[in-house]
């Protein structure tokens, strides 16, 4: 039951999880929206205020009066230093359209006389049929059908920017124009331009870093409005190459926040998750902790209710002899339970905190001799040996001598305990100007590298594959880290599994 519950919390907390996400996605898309609306809007009225410009620039750029000039049809080039020439378009002002145009030679003599020489061509219908008025910006009028001599005829250049206009219309008064209009809309994002004729279909002005025809696929199109300069549609064509990064900035404050909820959302769901699957662990190894112990408490007291059966039998009670013998099985019973509960008892102080210490100082070696002839009679019991390697220069450090002791007999007696064979034990110890050190290595069956980070976790037991008849509830190596971090200091294990292991615990000379 306890499983399902967990499984079902489980999926609730993923897909609560996943629709919250979602919805935060989903507002920060319409968020993203918004703010493209307000930028196209904003680029709109920067760029028709450039066209404005750009019209009344080109209205006031005229070329030399005529009047101030003298026409001649035969012009006297003697002296003259240099011609220019000019284009001024005749407008019929019923339609706005083209009629004809003025065509000016205005020759320059050394004297600064100026002679202006001009012809006017008048417009025939079907060049007005060729070159109308273009009122879509991205369609302009086909040439299909028109015959091919007629458009060798017709004069190009006719159809492009006077040459005084292409010197206002320059790159660089351009640029400044339209980075200015931008600045008003509080727009100071990077951007390229050009300006197209729809008509030749080329760029009279080109795009710097865009390539063309992506500079064609933009969003941003301004045609320049219809006057004598301007006979063919012309546009002004803008790009953002970070476009999307522009709504990303003015929604810093909103992306922020997004971010930060979809982090919270995420550490809860995490956290929620984490702590449902430490529980379920805790859960399983705390049953099987409950498993061991009842085993192993079980094993003590059915011996003691046997030994007080057989004290009770009338051919006990008439032999002294064997009655001493199951006193003593119930006195080390009572021993073996009183050490389990000891045992746990310490490790439920350590978790609370409230184990004291009596630190002195202590002679390390000393203390591991100790414990090597206690644990003699364990080690030779199970044809074993046990080798001292004390290379250490510094062995005295402040401790809890107590602690420290059940420290090393907890090592060794895992090195028994997971020997299949006769157990090799090796006890190696050295220093260097900070830390005194010791190890302790077997040959037994090693633990496995996934177990590695859980072994010094409470109740955790490794599985001993083969082994069956390995005692003990998992709380030795919990305390043995636990001490070891109370006299600052650390604890390393090396294992190969099928070879052995080596524990390795540093402690802090004395100061």
């Amino acid at each position: 039951m306890k499983k399902k519950l967990l499984v079902s919390l489980f999926l609730v907390v993923i897909f609560t999880t996943f629709f919250l996400i979602l919805s935060i996605f989903k507002l920060y898309t319409e968020a993203e929206k918004v703010q493209r609306s307000i930028f196209i809007n904003e680029v709109l009225t920067a760029g028709n205020d450039v066209v404005d410009q750009i019209d009344a620039i080109l209205k006031n750029d005229t070329i030399m009066s005529m009047s101030d000039s003298t026409a001649t049809e035969a012009v006297d080039t003697t002296d003259v230093v240099s011609v220019q020439h000019s284009r001024k378009f005749l407008m019929d002002s019923t339609n706005n359209q083209p009629i004809g145009v003025i065509m000016s030679e205005i020759y320059v003599k050394e004297d600064n006389v100026r002679i202006v020489s001009s012809d006017t061509t008048y417009f025939s219908d079907s060049f007005r049929v060729l070159f109308p008025l273009y009122k879509d910006p991205w369609s302009p009028q086909t040439k299909d059908g028109v015959p091919d001599s007629f458009l060798e005829k017709i004069d190009v250049n006719m159809v492009q920017l006077d040459s005084t206009t292409k010197d206002i219309l320059n790159p660089i008064f351009l640029k400044n124009l339209i980075k200015e209009a931008l600045a008003e809309e509080t727009i100071g994002a990077r951007f390229d331009f050009a300006l197209y004729n729809a008509f030749t279909t080329e760029f009279v002005i080109e795009p710097t870093s865009i390539p063309k025809e992506k500079m064609l696929q933009s969003d941003y199109v301004f045609r320049l409005k219809y006057n004598e300069k301007v006979s063919s549609p012309h546009y002004i064509i803008l790009f953002f190459p970070a476009e999307r990064g522009i709504y990303l900035q003015r929604m810093s404050t909103i992306v922020i926040m997004i971010l930060c909820l979809v982090f919270l959302v995420s550490t809860i769901s995490f956290v929620s998750l984490y702590t449902l699957y430490r529980q379920k662990k805790v859960s399983e190894v705390t049953n099987e902790f409950v498993d061991n112990m009842t085993h192993e408490f079980k094993t003590p007291i059915s011996t003691i209710s046997l030994a007080c059966e057989a004290m009770g039998d009338e051919a006990t009670k008439k032999d002294p002899e064997l009655q001493t013998t199951y006193v003593n099985i119930i006195h080390d019973e009572n021993e073996r339970l009183r050490s389990m509960v000891t045992n746990i008892l310490q490790i439920a102080q350590l978790k609370k905190g409230q184990v004291k210490m009596n630190v002195e100082l202590i002679d390390m070696h000393e203390l591991i001799r100790k414990v090597v002839d206690s644990v003699a009679l364990l080690v030779n019991s199970n044809n074993g040996t046990l080798n001292l390697a004390l290379n250490a220069d510094n062995y005295k450090i402040f401790g809890d001598k107590e602690h420290l002791t059940n420290v090393l007999v907890n090592l060794v007696e895992n090195a028994i305990k997971y020997s299949e064979n006769k157990p090799e034990i090796l006890i190696n110890t050295l220093s260097n100007d900070k830390y005194f050190r010791f190890s302790v290595t077997d040959k037994g069956i090693g633990i496995p590298k996934k177990s590695l980070s859980e072994i010094f976790n409470n109740f955790y037991r490794v599985p001993s594959g083969n082994v069956h008849n390995v005692k003990g509830y998992g709380l030795g190596l919990g305390y043995v880290k636990k001490i070891v971090t109370l006299h600052k200091g650390k604890i390393e294990v090396q294992s190969v599994e099928g070879k052995g292991s080596t524990f390795m615990i540093s402690l802090p000379l004395k100061k």
